[in-house]
């Protein structure tokens, strides 16, 4: 499955609800333990103890070796990995096929562990369907800002390729004619592609929507989020008369409004 980059990194440092801080290398092997005495200094090994591990939390494979099934292992990472990282993984193992989102509801709802409110919170944001780990920050980070609610892989109505496939959006707020879609570098290499690209953009154009592509370079710093959002914003005012606003919500604000 996709996981996500390290938002602590350049250009992604920006997320309201960051993570523990931790001094263990990013490439330590994770273990979980069942009690303290179990738990042992060994270089590149960084050991979690989880007292309330159930047995039916735990897969074994052919020759011996243990691990944690996918929504136990989600859960184990709730206190390390920020808000946007949890969304992220859940989405990625849905869209894989390891857990789906009400697996993870089902696993959180009946087992005890550190972070199962950050877990509840992430999973009232989560969405099925979503392509992408990037398009999954940019459709939470855009809704951190206040914007409507955002279809997922919406299919415009009255569109299509030459091949009959219809047209469909990334993001989508249908009710006014805004789609937006995150632009990865095979849009840009892959000749193919970009002339479909252009193709879908021209057909959109000429329906009346406002179509907004966005690449990592609109991802890497809040201030260019913003001016995104704001865009959104004044196209959404236009057909409102209101003026344009976004606003700066937190996950909490988010997750209750879900």
């Amino acid at each position: 499955m996709e996981t996500p980059e390290d938002l602590s990194g350049p250009g992604n440092a920006w997320d309201n609800a960051p993570p523990r801080a931790t001094k263990q290398p990013k490439d330590a092997l994770h273990v979980v333990v069942r009690t303290a005495g179990e738990r042992k200094p060994l270089p590149g090994i960084r050991m979690h103890v989880w007292k309330g591990l159930a047995a039916d939390s735990i897969q074994q494979f052919a020759n011996g070796v243990q691990c944690l099934r996918p929504a136990a292992a989600w859960a184990s990472v709730a206190m390390d990995a920020t808000m946007l990282q949890l969304i992220q993984i859940a989405e990625s193992m849905e869209r894989y096929g390891l857990a789906t989102l009400a697996d993870l509801r089902a696993f959180t709802g009946a087992h005890r562990f550190h972070g199962k409110r950050r877990c509840l919170r992430a999973l009232a944001i989560a969405r099925t369907d979503s392509a992408s780990v990037k398009e999954t920050e940019l459709r939470v980070r855009l809704d951190l800002r206040g914007l409507p609610a955002f279809a997922i892989n919406y299919v415009v109505a009255g569109s299509a390729y030459d091949s009959r496939a219809e047209h469909t959006v990334d993001l989508a707020i249908a009710q006014y004619r805004v789609g937006l879609e995150y632009q990865g570098n095979q849009h840009r290499s892959d000749v193919r592609q970009y002339r479909r690209d252009r193709d879908k953009l021209g057909a959109l154009a000429a329906l009346g929507w406002s179509f907004f592509e966005v690449t990592q370079a609109d991802l890497n710093s809040e201030e260019a989020l913003d001016r995104l959002a704001m865009r959104v914003a004044c196209v959404i005012a236009q057909q409102t008369g209101k003026e344009p606003q976004i606003a700066c919500l937190t996950y909490a604000r988010i997750a209750r409004a879900a």
